[in-house]
């Protein structure tokens, strides 16, 4: 069992082991078997009447109008409207991100308004999944109240392309028992905010890209001595000594030359 610490999840477990390996095949079935859905549920029949699959979880909330429709955004980027008897998509807007929240109505002198505050984020793309955060697609957060109305003709404006981010790590120096031990702390409390296995979501930076991986004394002052805190990331200098931050900096090396590895043999 996991010791409890002054920093980071208390989850009482040790998922040190648990880190999903550089292997496309496990990666691609964990992948295959995370969906997300939308059901209506009859209580009194006991039974699903419909359900609408999504390609992942944590998708919004829902609103269900007495003019039969159901709203709700999606994680993939989308802000759909649905009849709530049978569950037919009758509508869909691009939000432009992912959306977790749910929508809610009003009417101002007669005219009924839906309104939805759209932006990714939450604990699904945080945590632990890593690699998962991506399965509904590559979404930013870009966050906005959005309102709409019937006969509406509004649009958002272009996003700007995101950059491709390349990995470029240095060469795997660390001793096997030092990488061994930066899984172990890594995972059981780096994980929470950058990802499984050092894969991040979109949302906080993704350690196997950082510019200190190459520079042992610049990791140590944002992990250890906490020079970033103002942006977030605390010093973990009461969970861990300066060999374990240097054991979690070779750890996340390995991780990001077997993800090269593996972007180049993808490549041919």
């Amino acid at each position: 069992m996991k010791q409890p610490s002054e920093t980071g999840f208390q989850t009482g477990m040790d998922i040190g082991p648990l880190a999903a390996p550089a292997d496309p095949a496990v990666r691609q079935a964990i992948m295959a078997s995370t969906k997300g859905f939308l059901m209506a549920f009859d209580p009194v029949a006991g039974k699903a009447r419909w359900e609408v699959e999504y390609p992942g979880p944590s998708n919004g909330g829902t609103l269900a109008t007495a003019g039969n429709l159901v709203f709700q955004g999606t994680a993939g980027g989308e802000f759909r409207a649905y009849t709530a008897d049978t569950g037919k998509q009758l509508w869909s807007f691009g939000t432009q991100t992912g959306v977790i929240a749910a929508p809610m109505t009003y009417s101002v002198k007669g005219e009924q308004y839906v309104a939805i505050l759209v932006g990714w984020g939450g604990v699904f793309d945080v945590a632990p999944p890593g690699y998962l955060a991506r399965k509904s697609g590559s979404v930013r957060n870009v966050s906005r109240m959005m309102v709409f109305k019937l006969g509406a003709k509004g649009a958002l404006p272009a996003l700007a392309p995101m950059a491709d981010a390349v990995l470029d790590p240095p060469p795997v120096t660390g001793k096997p028992e030092q990488i061994a031990q930066g899984q172990t702390l890594y995972q059981n409390s780096c994980s929470f905010c950058h990802g499984d296995s050092g894969v991040a979501g979109g949302l906080n930076p993704d350690l196997r890209h950082a510019a200190t991986l190459s520079n042992p004394q610049a990791w140590s002052d944002v992990v250890y001595t906490g020079i970033l805190a103002s942006n977030g990331m605390v010093g973990w200098s009461k969970n861990f000594n300066k060999d374990q931050v240097e054991s979690i900096r070779h750890y996340i090396i390995k991780r990001a030359n077997e993800d090269k590895a593996l972007e180049v043999k993808a490549k041919g």
